[in-house]
């Protein structure tokens, strides 16, 4: 539990430059206007947008394509969360959930698994993948940037082994494709899915003893460390995780497209990083979470899709990642000053 801040009277310049909360906390205006920078672009995104584009933009359809096309991305980014939270880095993700898509596809369609058994094996060998990762950079000690990038070149090459360059399109379950289509109750499936992994951690993050274990190592491993907490053991878990969430969404992103295509994955990559360290300047500045990252996912796609319906050419979205990643990371390096 969070102790309030500030039994000390402040100075009448110090208060001018701060805002009180409810509970009576302060906090400086610009940290305040952090936290709610980010959603209020968002709102000033779907405003001006569906002022130009009302026929296209504003619509139920529109904004049904919006989410069920960012849910797998959502998912994703998720899954980064965890190792940024423990203060590692990991670059396999993307390729990991290339492999879920091409093993889920490939195992039932061409070599005739059923749907759950196949769903099964690609999560565990996904989360193996994790598993590996948090082995080498908790147990071995080896830098957690070379792990995963070696990693991500090995599942990579064993995507091409396995389709041998071959697009997985024939004799899909339609079990599977269910599973990626369609919706509950007007939502899109892949929606509730990316809702419901994002209520989970986030109660975990935010609620339980284990959320703020991971939070205490990514602030200081040694302090953590001295304080009782399992360091190592923790951050495999992280990895652990990040690998079976990437599996989840590969499966997720097998069913919306109803085939396993081995160059999938890597396109994921950018704009999942760009969506967690954006996220990171919002709703909680200067920390991984698990709502700004949502709201950043949000963003960055509604900004786009307007763009795009206003004419914007096609190369628009890597160029609007790119400065999403750029503008996150430089004003998380202010946030911290400040803080």
């Amino acid at each position: 539990m969070t102790t309030p801040i500030a039994t000390v009277p402040l100075d009448p310049a110090e208060q001018g430059r701060t805002i009180r909360l409810p509970g009576g906390r302060r906090e400086p205006v610009s940290i305040f206007a952090a936290r709610i920078a980010l959603p209020a672009l968002l709102v000033l995104f779907i405003i001006v947008f569906s002022i130009l584009r009302p026929d296209t933009f504003f619509t139920v359809a529109n904004l049904t394509t919006t989410l069920a096309l960012q849910a797998v991305l959502a998912i994703l980014c998720l899954s980064l969360l965890l190792p940024l939270i423990v203060g590692e880095l990991d670059l396999s993700v993307a390729a990991v959930l290339g492999l879920s898509v091409v093993l889920v596809t490939g195992l039932t369609s061409q070599n005739g698994w059923p749907l759950p058994l196949a769903t099964l094996v690609s999560l565990a060998i996904c989360g193996a993948i994790g598993l590996v990762n948090g082995l080498l950079i908790a147990g071995v000690g080896v830098n957690a940037f070379v792990v995963t990038i070696a990693m991500s070149a090995l599942v990579t090459g064993a995507i091409g082994a396995y389709t041998q360059g071959n697009v997985f399109y024939e004799n899909i379950p339609q079990g599977l494709v269910d599973l990626g289509r369609g919706d509950f109750f007007g939502i899109p499936k892949p929606v509730v899915y990316a809702g419901v992994i994002a209520v989970g951690l986030w109660y975990l993050l935010s609620s339980t003893p284990l959320g703020r274990y991971l939070y205490a190592i990514g602030g200081s491993k040694d302090a953590a460390a001295l304080s009782g907490i399992p360091v190592k053991r923790l951050t495999v878990l992280a990895f652990t995780s990040a690998g079976l969430l990437a599996g989840v969404a590969g499966v997720v992103q097998a069913g919306i497209l109803g085939s396993g295509n081995p160059t999938v994955g890597a396109p994921f990559l950018l704009p999942a990083y760009a969506a967690v360290f954006l996220g990171a300047t919002a709703i909680q500045p200067g920390v991984f979470n698990v709502w700004g990252t949502v709201i950043a996912v949000l963003t960055v796609q509604v900004g786009t899709t307007g763009l795009v319906q206003l004419g914007a050419p096609f190369w628009i979205q890597p160029v609007f990642e790119g400065t999403a990643l750029l503008i996150a990371v430089i004003v998380s390096r202010w946030l911290k000053k400040e803080a």
